[in-house]
């Protein structure tokens, strides 16, 4: 750990000094100012001293030139008036910011924009694997997930066009984040629930949201786009009856925002089916939440996973309190998005065709859902081999055989 102190010069200044063993011997740094010298401490505590080491040579410029920091660039390139970010809602530019504070701003933040390499890159993306996601942070070490690949290549992807950005304004001459190799990972696994795995996790949830859940796995709606549902976005009496998809929460370093969904193809209208409907209960003011939290207002994600989500899945994998219920425990713990790709697996195994589950799932691209579900059709290759046969069991006839090839 960094320790800071200080020493009296000759001519009465102050100078403060950071120290710390590094490699086995001690390392040391000098500051102007207590403030600076916490800081660079700090640092050095989070990203070990190598990594701070160069923050702090990278910054020595800037007592000469001033420059913008990655950081201060980062906030000129995320405000609209800057023109250098177009086509995104503030809610997307809330959720950027968010990214950029909890991920590269960390380690990069105080470097100057021309001053990155890709050894910096590199050394980010080293930390950034090792980080716990969100949830676990406060969670015993040894219980800790770490962040997925697919996020790291969400916070690398946001670095990259920061960068971009940069070298087409003429402040540094290329992009160190390009063409930088990202860890591939094991990707998670998603959890598909069977209709009685749903019936044991349902069994266990508050009576009060059942309607909810029962809502997001006969739906295949994403928490967001569900829990900005108002009344005026549900029609009832339509045949068949449908929601419509107009709006989604957003995360954003100020908490969630309202805005648009995900992608132009999540505005959607999808149908429901008849038990749904009769549980729905009869529709509310236009713009009353379809589903409000107990006390009244929105629900907040946090609150429902940690009070509601996580001691349901509890006791249905508890297998000796199952099975005096006569239920099925769950194998595995699902999460609340689960329930999509439980919807989803439903749909495939009543023989649903992908294009109609991408329409109803909101995917820009058939490829997402292929990537996601295509493991999930029965026989595919077998159904697929079988249908062009039956197609050209009428047209087909013997080729000659090449006697080079009948030895």
């Amino acid at each position: 750990m960094a320790s800071v102190g200080h020493r009296i010069l000759s001519t009465g200044e102050v100078r403060w000094r950071v120290q710390v063993r590094f490699d086995g011997s001690m390392k040391q740094a000098t500051f102007p100012d207590k403030n600076a010298a916490d800081q660079f401490a700090a640092l050095v505590d989070r990203v070990g001293w190598k990594a701070a080491d160069q923050v702090h040579q990278a910054r020595a410029p800037r007592r000469r030139v001033k420059k913008s920091t990655l950081r201060e660039y980062t906030e000129r390139y995320l405000n609209p008036d800057s023109g250098l970010l177009t086509g995104v809602e503030k809610g997307t530019r809330e959720g950027y910011r968010a990214e950029a504070e909890r991920s590269w701003l960390q380690i990069l933040g105080d470097v100057p924009i021309d001053a990155i390499t890709k050894p910096d890159v590199g050394s980010w993306l080293a930390w950034q694997e090792r980080q716990p996601i969100w949830r676990d942070r406060d969670k015993p070490k040894s219980e800790q997930r770490t962040v997925s690949s697919k996020t790291v290549k969400n916070y690398h992807a946001l670095l990259s066009a920061v960068l971009r950005s940069a070298v087409g304004e003429g402040l540094r001459a290329d992009n160190p984040a390009y063409k930088i190799r990202i860890t591939r990972g094991v990707a998670r696994e998603n959890v598909f629930l069977s209709p009685s795995e749903f019936a044991t996790l349902l069994h266990f949830i508050p009576s009060d949201l059942q309607r909810f859940v029962l809502f997001l796995a006969g739906t295949g709606l994403r928490w967001g786009e569900a829990t900005a549902l108002t009344w005026a976005d549900v029609n009832l009496f339509g045949n068949p009856p449908t929601v419509r998809v107009t709006r989604a929460w957003k995360k954003a370093s100020g908490g969630p925002l309202l805005a648009h969904p995900k992608t132009s193809k999540s505005r959607r209208s999808v149908s429901l089916f008849p038990d749904l409907v009769a549980i729905m209960g009869e529709p509310g003011a236009s713009d009353a939440w379809v589903f409000p939290a107990p006390q009244g207002g929105h629900m907040w994600h946090g609150v429902f996973y940690s009070r509601v989500w996580l001691p349901a899945i509890e006791a249905a994998m508890d297998e000796d309190r199952c099975q005096d219920l006569g239920l099925e425990p769950l194998r595995r713990a699902p999460n609340i998005h689960s329930l999509r790709h439980t919807h989803a697996s439903w749909l495939i195994a009543q023989g649903i065709p992908l294009p109609y589950i991408q329409a109803r799932l909101g995917h820009e691209s058939i490829t997402t859902t292929i990537d996601t579900y295509g493991h999930l059709v029965p026989d595919a290759h077998e159904q697929m081999a079988s249908a062009i046969a039956v197609t050209l069991s009428g047209v087909h006839r013997p080729l000659p055989i090449d006697p080079r090839l009948a030895r």
